[in-house]
């Protein structure tokens, strides 16, 4: 029986009701969303202080609720040297923080952006601020209560260790069926593991929009980790990451070029010994061209590189707050001093007077030239203060210098950020120049101020002496030593070693494998030159630890 027409238009304008109904609901519910998400995250705009020690720098690494319950989820990954050994914050160097007020180590915030955007997020962040690795302490001994300083590099903190157990709990699967292969194991990390456990420890539960943002959060990054294993391998994780044969970098240490190579080059930048001590940055407002080498100029490009390397992208490195954030740490470190060595060792038995002033005549005769000296006004700069001394010259360890990329990397910086970006710089803020680039003679480490030296252990770019008595060659150099949580030592100026591993310090560190060389830099002499003056090498520590 045919359908009369007026029942077609009957049925046909009903069905256009429902579709605009259902249109304007899916308008509504759009609208209501983007108003949520703008109440997820509120900019802070800290004061510079607070910005260096709380602020985000773009490095949000997983939710709150994660970081609370992982290490406990894993103890197989985040102890590796066992329950005994200390918390993971003890075995990886961090710092405990009694004023965070989510029971994180020094270092670490929170904030409601998400991950490599900075878009909002309902579920709280964990990132990383600048204090997480210029921030450090100092004991005597083991028994002696440390003593907090901001500005030196970190001389505890092994992060690529706590990087590779993170990673692993991320990709770790149950055991596979019989018969099946590994891959089509689940996953032991899921959502309502972490629920549970997060709730278990905090008596809270997740709102719907909290679990949901855990939920995408850990899919992308277990996505983004499995990509990567092609190019970059599996993390070892299950106590072997503290291992100097899994994560050489060991304690202090960073691998400089690691990130960059592979976010912005996007080159594999596998076992490379390119191994760099983290940098002490006070009084950076003297620095003419910092990094080690001497590769960057412009402070903000200094700064903001070292965010691209910890893990921060150009996206949210845009964002208003995490670039005040950056800024206002910049500013902290400009005019940052270091505390005199007599308020961080009163026990220390004080300097002779006369020998002081002996000791600051042979400086003055063999360091001043490229060091400069202290001065009423500050610093006393010298005719090779902020030149790159070339590797012919001061003889250290040539592997940051000379591996293959390193010509080609200042273009590909210069070009990682828009012109109109916050952080853009100009392509003379960054070395080699294109023009120079092929030229190996030229490439070194830089002559920079030694405000604080006696805080810059262990010394060479490398962190390959422990101690300033063993760089001016008063006494000879270690090839191997133990790094870990170690005890300072303030007669040679450094930093004790014992004569094996143990759970404090841990790591086996060999001057002898690639990238730990601790040759060169033989100021005033070398240790086997007949001219060698011990006295005036004395006389020069004493000197030395006043600066």
């Amino acid at each position: 029986m045919p359908v009369s027409v007026p029942r077609l238009n009957y049925v046909w304008r009903s069905a256009l009701w429902v579709l605009n109904a259902v249109v304007l609901v899916a308008v509504a519910a759009t609208g209501y969303l983007v108003y949520v998400e703008t109440t997820w995250a509120t900019p802070d705009f800290r004061a510079a202080p607070e910005a260096f020690r709380h602020g985000t720098i773009g490095t949000e690494v997983m939710p709150l609720p994660v970081a609370l319950v992982l290490p406990e989820l894993f103890p197989h990954h985040f102890q590796p040297a066992g329950p005994d050994a200390g918390s993971w914050v003890d075995q990886f160097g961090f710092l405990d923080d009694p004023d965070n007020p989510d029971d994180l180590p020094v270092g670490f915030t929170t904030t409601n952006y998400r991950p490599l955007t900075a878009a909002p997020s309902p579920v709280p962040f964990v990132a990383l601020t600048c204090a997480l690795c210029h921030t450090t302490e100092f004991g005597t001994s083991d028994d002696a209560t440390p003593v907090r300083v901001l500005g030196p590099g970190s001389v505890s903190i092994n992060l690529f260790a706590w990087l590779d157990a993170f990673q692993s709990s991320i990709l770790e699967r149950m055991p596979a069926p019989a018969g099946e292969p590994r891959e089509n194991a689940p996953y032991r990390l899921t959502v309502p593991a972490i629920l549970a456990a997060y709730e278990e420890k905090t008596g809270e539960a997740l709102s719907l929009p909290e679990r949901i943002m855990t939920g995408l959060w850990l899919r992308q990054i277990r996505s983004r980790l499995e990509d990567g294993i092609a190019r970059f391998d599996e993390p070892y994780g299950h106590g072997r990451s503290r291992d100097e044969d899994v994560t050489p970098t060991g304690p202090t240490r960073t691998l400089a070029f690691r990130t960059l190579l592979r976010n912005v080059m996007h080159y594999p930048a596998n076992n490379l010994p390119i191994h760099s001590k983290i940098a002490t940055i006070f009084n950076q407002g003297w620095r003419e061209r910092a990094q080690f080498d001497g590769s960057v100029a412009d402070v903000n490009a200094r700064s903001s590189l070292a965010a691209v390397a910890a893990g921060a992208t150009e996206v949210n490195l845009a964002h208003p707050e995490i670039v005040h954030n950056i800024r206002e740490a910049i500013a902290y470190t400009i005019d940052l001093k270091p505390p005199p060595f007599e308020a961080l060792f009163p026990a220390a038995a004080p300097p002779d007077p006369a020998t002081v002033e002996r000791g600051r005549a042979v400086y003055r005769t063999y360091c001043l030239s490229c060091h400069g000296d202290k001065s009423p006004d500050g610093w006393e700069f010298g005719p090779r203060t902020h030149d790159v001394i070339p590797l012919s010259e001061i003889g250290t360890d040539p592997e940051r210098v000379m591996f293959r990329h390193y010509g080609e990397m200042p273009d590909a910086l210069h070009a990682y950020f828009p012109k109109e970006h916050a952080f853009a710089f100009d392509r003379g803020d960054v070395f080699p120049q294109p023009e120079e680039a092929g030229n190996l003679a030229i490439r070194g480490y830089v002559a920079g101020p030694v405000d604080g030296a006696f805080l810059r252990a262990p010394y060479l770019h490398n962190a390959s002496v422990l101690t300033l008595a063993e760089l001016i060659n008063l006494e000879p150099r270690r090839t191997e030593f133990y790094r870990g949580r170690n005890t300072y030592d303030t007669e040679r100026v450094g930093f004790h070693s014992p004569s094996a591993r143990d759970d404090q310090r841990y790591f086996r560190f060999d001057t002898a494998a690639p990238g730990n060389s601790n040759s060169g830099h033989d100021y005033p002499w070398a240790i086997d030159d007949p001219r060698r003056d011990p006295a005036a090498l004395s006389d020069l520590l004493a000197y030395l630890k006043t600066l």
